[in-house]
Parts: structure tokens; C-alpha cells; sequence
């Protein structure tokens, strides 16, 4: 005697998520947060990704506990243009340590051998991923894992490491 449940196409749509048959990204916002996604996919049981907010420098502990991988946004903040010297005590000290640390972000989750994807997610101007690149080898990302996080790791992540990732006979290739 009970009323049917209502369809609800936003449910059926986490049906392959819910049944391990594609993987889930979580964008938590904030390195507090990345623990709670954690949580959650382990409650729900999904296979999952996380995807950096580019502050994991500030709790570096946290990131290696959740033990996900990372897809990592190199769209870094610019130090603020100010005319006047006077117009630097404005800028607080947490916006410079943000733009201090962003470049060295992602060097700092393979020191806490997390496995990371690198991305143009975020940026307004896809032609400064060369730059930012450039940067995070300057900070500490080895030439290797800076390669890894561009070709196998994606591939991996994405599922299409017998189609992706490295030239070998029988992949797919654009050199």
C-alpha cells in the first residue's frame, strides 16, 4: 500500500557513478574539505578524484590523508598591480602567501606521493598554461612527474591507459 517513488532523472544519472562504472571528481572548495569528500565517496562507495583548490600547501597533511588523486588547475593568482607603495599595506598577508605558494602546489602533492593530473581548468587564458607550467617546474616539479601528471596520469585517471598516455604501437597518438 505504499506510493511509488517518483522518477527522478537526477538520481538515474548517478546510477553509473553508484555502480563503480565512471568515476566521480569532487571539488571541495577547500583543503578542510577535501577530508569530508573523502568521507562521502567512501560512504557512497564511489571511485573518485579530487580536484585541487590550489591550498593544499597550507595543510599538506591533509592532502596525504585523503590518498586520492589530484587533478590540478594551473590557473595560479596574480600578485596585485598596485601604483603606490602605500597601496601594498592593503594586501593582506594570506593573499600573498597564496600567490607565493600556488606555482609550488602542485610539486608538493608528488612530495607527498599523491598521484596528479595537471589541467587548464580555471584558466581565463589558455595560452598562459605554458607560463604557469614553466613555473611549477621552477617550484620543485621534476621535468618526469610534470610529464606523468600531462599524459599517463590523465590517461589513467580517465580510464584510456591502453588507448592514452604513451606512444606505443596500437595507441592513439598525436605527436
Amino acid at each position: 500500500g505504499r506510493k511509488r517513488p517518483e522518477f527522478n532523472p537526477a538520481l538515474e544519472a548517478l546510477t553509473p557513478a553508484s555502480e563503480k562504472k565512471m568515476r566521480v571528481a569532487f571539488e571541495p572548495g577547500s583543503v578542510l574539505m577535501a577530508d569530508r569528500a573523502v568521507r562521502v565517496a567512501g560512504e557512497l562507495n564511489l571511485d573518485f578524484v579530487l580536484v585541487s583548490n590550489g591550498q593544499e600547501w597550507r595543510r599538506p597533511d591533509l592532502a596525504k590523508g585523503t590518498g586520492a588523486a589530484f587533478i590540478v588547475p594551473v590557473n595560479f593568482p596574480e600578485l596585485p598591480k598596485l601604483p603606490d607603495e602605500d597601496d601594498w599595506e592593503q594586501v593582506s598577508l594570506d593573499d600573498f602567501r597564496a600567490w607565493d605558494w600556488a606555482a609550488e602546489n602542485p610539486a608538493l602533492l608528488r612530495q607527498q606521493a599523491l598521484e596528479m593530473a595537471l589541467t587548464t581548468y580555471g584558466l581565463k587564458e589558455k595560452k598562459d598554461f605554458r607560463k604557469n607550467l614553466r613555473l611549477t617546474l621552477d617550484r620543485g616539479l621534476s621535468e618526469t612527474d610534470a610529464l606523468a601528471a600531462l599524459t599517463t596520469v590523465p590517461a589513467k585517471l580517465c580510464g584510456l591507459e591502453k588507448q592514452l598516455g604513451t606512444v606505443e604501437a596500437g595507441k592513439l597518438a598525436n605527436l
